[in-house]
């Protein structure tokens, strides 16, 4: 199971990689079989956005770390480097480009993108 990570460079340019939850086995639920799970720490805030279909909302940097975690809908992100991710659901990307340049994201399709946001 993989996610993406959007993250500012040194010279304030943003780029994104593709990287694999590290998912070990855990006893979570008692007298119930182990089943893999990944620690990806605590959370600070937790908030469901939906945003309107032809949205863009031009070149930013993420506010805070954060998870966004795709609904339903679609949107875009594009890093400095060019490179675009396309947010469908259940695709996963971690903001981490709290400075620089930032990334650039708009809503495609006909819907509304709505996502859950986890600020960590």
């Amino acid at each position: 199971m993989n996610y993406f990570k959007i993250f500012s460079l040194g010279n304030g340019e943003s780029e994104v990689e593709e990287l694999k939850f590290n998912l070990s086995k855990k006893d979570f639920i008692k007298g119930t079989p182990s089943f893999p799970m990944a620690d990806l720490g605590n959370a600070n805030a937790l908030k469901v956005a939906c945003v309107p279909n032809g949205w863009d909302g031009g070149w930013h940097s993420t506010p805070v770390l954060q998870w966004v975690v795709t609904l339903s809908g679609a949107a875009e992100m594009q890093v400095s480097s060019g490179k675009v991710i396309k947010l469908v659901r259940g695709v996963s990307v971690l903001l981490t480009d709290t400075t620089g340049k930032g990334h650039h994201t708009t809503v495609v399709g006909n819907e509304d993108w709505c996502s859950m946001v986890i600020s960590i």
